[in-house]
């Protein structure tokens, strides 16, 4: 084409229920009259407005789009133009482009939409706690994206609090129930703080105090005399716990048999375990990565980064920044219940623009979790029928033996083996978050939990007796 269009250089900010404007404008600047404008999202059409020949063509507009567009047309003649999208809501956030086209040709540019809203007034009370101590409750409701919850102390020191997020299947918005726990009973100034990270700090704040309060214990509760069954009960019971005390000897009895033979694979687990920390600079700018480069989240919007060769520029990816090169390595990866992800290994010398290629032949060795189907990414690929459900994802690399193996690290049986590799370069732990998910993929420490529970073969990560051999796994079992 003999012009281009220009679109806005950083992102356009849209508040929940207010209007947007998505302007583009032709360079140079000859007049657009008489020129087919198209607005769209992820296809040409349906559209989220074209305007051809003066008028607007509903016939190829999104349903979601209906009724909530405007053509601003006073500076097509300089070639100029823009869409106004009215009322918008979270599901608006994204990318969008827009075509400029004229007979044969045509210039489009990319605009970058990003959707805040700014929640209610948090409200915060006092909860029953049970024998847990006093339980400090913040809510707050209507929020885009996540906001940041803050608890702060009559002396302004941060408090810690556990903290969950909701989606609307309606709205795209995002609810907040935090709690903090406290072991005296008397709560004084404590404040529980919202905050939109896409807006400036004090329009995008909300603030609650809770004012000075003493939980009263309750009255005592008079009880019934004893009934004669209830006298009896403590015999009864005495009677069961001799019982269960029983088989519980001949448990752990037929436990520590199984035990002894599991320390030499649980030495070797040890040496194996890795924790790898992922790199931000590979990140998507779909992703997040944690402060302690453990965590990855799938962002509902696209971050706005500086160019760099090592970032995945379109697929939702990430790798990790230690490289494998000899030997044997274990770590494993919390799944939870996130519904769409891919978890594996690459070479370092992996693609990162546009749609990476997926498959052993394009140096990656992957599982993937998708539309509630499991499968191995080899060629072509492989459907898995997991024995129990996955939550956590074990992932053994025998770099010498040619071997990239799954794991369910809660029950340590096996899911996906790759065999008769043979590597052309370093290897790095790769991760894709599909969909967006808020909840994220963690990189858990091996060790750690080893550590914690060395008496159940499934808190181990890995399936018993296995760091060895295949035969002498087999011969094991």
């Amino acid at each position: 084409a003999d012009f281009q269009v220009r679109g806005p250089g950083t992102p356009v900010l849209a508040m929940v229920g207010e209007d947007a404007e998505l302007p583009c404008v032709l360079a140079p600047n000859i007049s657009a009259e008489g020129m087919e404008l198209r607005w769209y999202k992820n296809q040409l059409s349906p559209a989220v407005l074209v305007h051809r020949d003066g008028e607007d063509i509903h016939q190829e507009q999104m349903v979601e789009y209906q009724g909530r567009t405007s053509f601003v047309s006073d500076h097509l003649d300089r070639g100029k133009a823009t869409v106004r999208i009215h009322n918008i809501t979270a599901f608006d956030n994204g990318t969008y482009h827009c075509r400029f086209k004229e007979h044969t040709s045509f210039s489009q540019a990319t605009l970058w939409l990003k959707v805040a809203g700014l929640g209610s007034q948090p409200r915060v009370q006092v909860v029953d706690g049970q024998d847990k101590g006093v339980r400090v409750e913040c809510t707050s409701a209507g929020w885009y994206p996540e906001p940041v919850v803050e608890w702060r102390d009559l002396r302004g020191q941060q408090v810690p609090a556990v903290t969950n997020f909701s989606v609307s299947a309606t709205t795209g918005l995002v609810a907040v129930v935090s709690s903090v726990s406290l072991q005296n009973g008397t709560v004084r100034g404590l404040s529980c703080s919202l905050s939109n990270p896409l807006l400036p700090e004090k329009k995008g704040a909300k603030t609650e105090t809770l004012s000075p309060a003493v939980l009263v214990p309750s009255a005592p509760v008079s009880r019934p005399p004893f009934t004669e069954w209830q006298l009896a009960l403590p015999l009864v019971l005495t009677a069961l716990g001799l019982l269960v005390a029983g088989g519980l000897c001949l448990f752990r009895k037929h436990q520590r048999e199984e035990q002894h033979t599991l320390l030499e694979g649980e030495t070797e687990l040890a040496e194996m375990a890795q924790s790898p920390c992922l790199d931000p600079d590979t990140a998507s700018p779909k992703l997040m990565v944690s402060e302690d480069q453990k965590s990855v989240k799938r962002l509902p919007f696209d971050q706005h980064l500086p160019p760099n060769s090592k970032r995945f520029d379109q697929d939702p990816c990430v790798l990790a920044q230690e490289q494998f090169s000899a030997g044997r390595y274990y770590w494993a990866v919390e799944v939870g219940d996130r519904k769409a992800w891919i978890l594996g290994v690459c070479l370092e010398s992996i693609g990162r623009e546009g749609r990476i290629p997926k498959s052993p032949q394009h140096g990656l060795w992957a599982v993937e979790l998708y539309r509630k189907s499991f499968w191995a990414l080899s060629y072509p690929r492989t459907r898995l029928s997991p024995s129990q459900p996955l939550r956590r994802l074990g992932i053994l690399l025998d770099w010498d033996a040619g071997e990239i193996s799954f794991y369910n690290a809660t029950d340590g049986s096996l899911v996906h083996s790759f065999s008769g590799l043979s590597f052309s370069g370093p290897l790095l732990p790769f991760l894709c978050l599909w969909t967006h998910d808020p909840r994220p993929l963690t990189i858990c420490s091996v060790a750690r939990e080893t550590q914690e529970d060395t008496s159940s073969p499934g808190s181990l990560y890995f399936p018993p007796g296995n760091p060895r051999t295949s035969a002498e796994a087999e011969q094991h079992s």
